[in-house]
């Protein structure tokens, strides 16, 4: 199986899917930081509706030449290149027609992009249904991890990691670990069980809280994290609901990201992005990377 890209340290590449509206500027501006950060290159993406583009073909063809606007491609440049903050050398820019998830992942992987960037504004996704069927689609696509911006950029100072202590949440581990070497680390397993009530009988609740941190144990035991990396890694162990655990901390301790598996064995890290990873994706504070797992890309 070929190599994650995130086994080679953080991103070269970065594509910006983008609508050019208002709405992705949080979006444009973490890509541009990123890109500093890493010193990476930046791709950016306008995905055209293929109906809506039609009818404004017959209706530009009406106007006299003088009235028409400017060819797409350049316009689009010429917009992020004014809107980009300095530092971003590396720019090229697509404009293309078709399925926004197809297109998206096609080309990630033709110009071996490292990672996706789209953004929300009010935790609303770019245009409401790009968390929808969009993400969906795209994460069943694509092996090529995809960060979901809410927040205003600055660097990632604590990035807390969900897991349900399977291979996905192991990627996400490893993903976050390498892309933000310098950022804390907190790995959280928040766990809910069936038949909840026994939990109040006798000592129940201490040994299954037993069991879920020597499963902890064992994930970090196999984790692949070097021994700096294990060094800058906290880890807990709650019982509670993941959506709501995570949003707590995230708000308590501040932290900025949420790194997230999407394809366990878990009803939070379901390969078509279940209702628990849409709940987190809605209700965190913070940026979302979903890492994929690599074996569990669908070509649709």
């Amino acid at each position: 199986m070929t190599e994650p890209s995130w086994a080679k340290g953080p991103p070269k590449k970065i594509l910006l899917a983008t609508d050019l509206s208002p709405r992705c500027d949080r979006a444009l501006d973490r890509a541009a930081q990123l890109c500093r950060q890493w010193n990476a290159g930046l791709l950016a993406l306008h995905v055209l509706d293929p109906a809506e583009n039609f009818l404004e073909r017959n209706y530009l063809d009406e106007l006299p030449s003088w009235r028409r606007p400017p060819d797409r491609q350049a316009l689009a440049e010429a917009r992020l290149r004014r809107d980009l903050p300095e530092g971003v050398e590396a720019l090229s820019v697509r404009v293309e027609e078709g399925d926004p998830a197809k297109v998206i992942d096609e080309l990630a992987r033709e110009e071996g992009c490292d990672l996706i960037v789209i953004g929300v504004a009010r935790d609303e996704t770019l245009g409401r249904v790009f968390l929808g069927a969009t993400v969906d689609r795209l994460v069943r696509r694509t092996s090529t991890p995809i960060l979901i911006v809410k927040s205003r950029p600055r660097p990632y100072r604590e990035i807390v990691v969900a897991t349900d202590f399977s291979d996905s949440s192991r990627h996400a581990l490893q993903a976050a670990a390498s892309f933000f070497p310098d950022a804390g680390l907190t790995l959280l397993h928040a766990y809910e069980v069936p038949f909840a009530g026994f939990l109040d009988k006798g000592d129940f609740r201490d040994q299954y809280q037993a069991m879920e941190r020597e499963a902890c144990e064992r994930f970090v035991d196999g984790s692949g994290l070097s021994e700096a990396q294990r060094r800058n890694l906290q880890t807990l162990v709650e019982y509670g609901a993941p959506e709501r655990m995570i949003r707590l901390y995230m708000e308590d301790r501040g932290a900025d990201l949420v790194a997230l598996g999407t394809h366990g064995h878990s009803a939070a890290f379901d390969v078509l992005i279940g209702s628990t990873a849409k709940r987190i994706l809605e209700s965190v504070p913070g940026d979302v990377l979903l890492v994929r797992e690599p074996r569990a890309a669908v070509r649709r």
